[in-house]
């Protein structure tokens, strides 16, 4: 009889970490820097322009999925500040990549949607 339950619960066991290895093999998580079949992969962000605004502060224009952002940063938070629109064509102005550039055109973007005159 002791035989017999030795037997058992060499059985349970083995089948027991067999089900385990198995979940943690087809459940586990992709690795950063991998393609799955999971979802669209995620955006690519590229970082255009940074300026220093202080001690740990930054302000970044970005582009994300065909838009531009700027964004604010310190050393603990990154903040929206605003959406600069469409992304112009690479190539299309060198200076087009300069934050205060892109700050006059979104300003000039915005006078034009209020109906604000042109400077």
């Amino acid at each position: 009889m002791n035989q017999a339950v030795f037997v058992y619960a060499t059985s349970l066991s083995v089948a027991a970490l067999v089900l385990y290895g198995a979940v943690r093999y087809f459940w586990r998580r992709p690795s950063q820097g991998t393609e799955t079949s999971y979802g669209p992969p995620p955006p690519e962000v590229l970082v255009l322009g940074r300026t220093r605004v202080g001690v740990g502060r930054s302000l970044l224009i970005v582009e994300v999925e065909g838009r531009r952002l700027l964004l604010g940063s310190t050393a603990h938070h990154w903040t929206p500040i605003a959406d600069l629109g469409l992304a112009r064509h690479h190539g299309a102005d060198d200076d087009s990549n300069s934050i205060e550039a892109e700050l006059a055109r979104a300003v000039e973007a915005s006078r034009q949607r209020r109906g604000g005159k042109r400077s």
